[in-house]
């Protein structure tokens, strides 16, 4: 498309623009001429993409239709364009040694520049022909993520784009002090542990009143240091981390396994679930269970509809509609008492204890998590 060497495919959109949060500059050019704001855009390391808009002011943009394609809405009398690298020899490393015109800004190595990276973290050079606009990238530090590592991360959905293996992380809170979490990832969904508790310890007679208490008051235990028989959060680590969140999840005997499908769990979208579950409420209305969102034993959950339960002495649980026909859990013999899972141990009758996994032994344990999907969509995860 142009005489220097390497060429350029401009893939232009008419009538769309990114958002302006996006914006790092802007460039007056001549009326329509899509070389020179290509020309502006790789001449700054941080523009992925640009756009014309009211054919002279060129517009460039720190992100890509690629990674944020929800960014970019209709305008009128606006062109957004991308740039692809054709004609070439060689890996691009041959720039280096003969260049013209733009190819010489493509050259440029990028962390030779002051300020790409925030303090902590190391700035890395890409050469890529399948993603020429990405031309370096930040090694950030813990707690921080993003482009520019500018971003705290305040859940283990910040963590979803690295190794992705269950475990301890940093994460900030809400006085931007950092702290550890455990994380476990599910497909396309980080979970944050922020409770957990045996069966003894959740019992009435037992000296660990803390996780007995509504998640409305502040009452933390051993939140430095996962203790899965004793574990919980202050209220304000949980509000930060439920702020952050899409979904709310019960495990038992998480542990054991690390695997979520080998326990009895609940999920639900925190979006359908019309009370705030950090303030004290005594139940929440009825909302259904999806298809592979729950199972306590052999009973899968799906038709299934649950409500949540909590006051000043009772702890957060799930409680299950046995009036509904379709829930195959109505089969249980247990009744009055079956229907209460997942935190309330106020009583359990032997034919509860065979069943679920939480109240089987004193060593069986209860977790409370928070969990945000990748693109932080309302639909539960697969």
């Amino acid at each position: 498309m142009f005489n220097s060497q390497p060429q350029f495919t401009i893939k232009a959109e008419k009538n769309k623009a990114f958002d302006e949060s996006c914006h790092i500059g802007t460039f007056n050019i001549e009326s329509g001429n899509i070389a020179d704001c290509l020309e502006n855009c790789l001449g700054n390391c941080r523009c992925q993409s640009f756009q014309i808009c009211k054919k002279t002011k060129c517009q460039l943009c720190s992100s890509h239709k690629e990674k944020n394609s929800s960014l970019l809405h209709d305008k009128d009398d606006c062109i957004y364009a991308i740039y692809e690298v054709r004609h070439l020899t060689g890996h691009l490393q041959k720039l280096e040694e003969q260049c013209t015109g733009m190819s010489c800004l493509m050259k440029y190595n990028c962390c030779q520049q002051s300020g790409l990276c925030v303090k902590n973290s190391i700035c890395k050079r890409i050469n890529s022909i399948k993603q020429p606009w990405k031309r370096f990238a930040c090694e950030c530090p813990e707690g921080y993520h993003g482009d520019n590592c500018d971003e705290p991360i305040t859940t283990c959905g910040g963590y979803l784009d690295g190794p992705r293996k269950s475990g301890m992380y940093k994460v900030m809170d809400s006085e931007k002090s950092m702290h550890e979490v455990y994380c476990h990832f599910q497909s396309d969904v980080a979970w944050t542990l922020v409770q957990s508790y045996s069966f003894a310890n959740g019992s009435s007679n037992s000296e660990f009143k803390q996780v007995r208490k509504s998640l409305c008051e502040s009452h933390p235990l051993s939140e430095n240091a996962v203790t899965w028989s004793g574990y919980r959060f202050s209220k304000a680590r949980m509000e930060s981390i439920k702020n952050n969140s899409t979904f709310l999840l019960f495990t038992c005997d998480y542990e054991k396994h690390l695997d979520i499908q080998k326990s009895d769990y609940a999920q639900i979208r925190l979006q359908i679930i019309t009370t705030d579950v950090l303030e004290c409420s005594y139940f929440t209305e009825y909302v259904a269970i999806c298809n592979g969102c729950g199972k306590v034993g052999k009973y899968d959950l799906n038709e299934c509809k649950i409500k949540l339960h909590q006051n000043s002495y009772w702890p957060l649980h799930v409680h299950i509609d046995e009036t509904i026909s379709a829930c195959k859990f109505n089969s249980l013999s247990c009744s009055g008492y079956a229907s209460d899972y997942f935190g309330s141990y106020h009583s359990s009758p032997e034919c509860v204890k065979k069943l679920h996994r939480c109240a089987q032994n004193a060593n069986s344990t209860t977790q409370l998590w928070f969990g945000m999907r990748r693109d932080n969509a309302a639909q539960p995860p697969p």
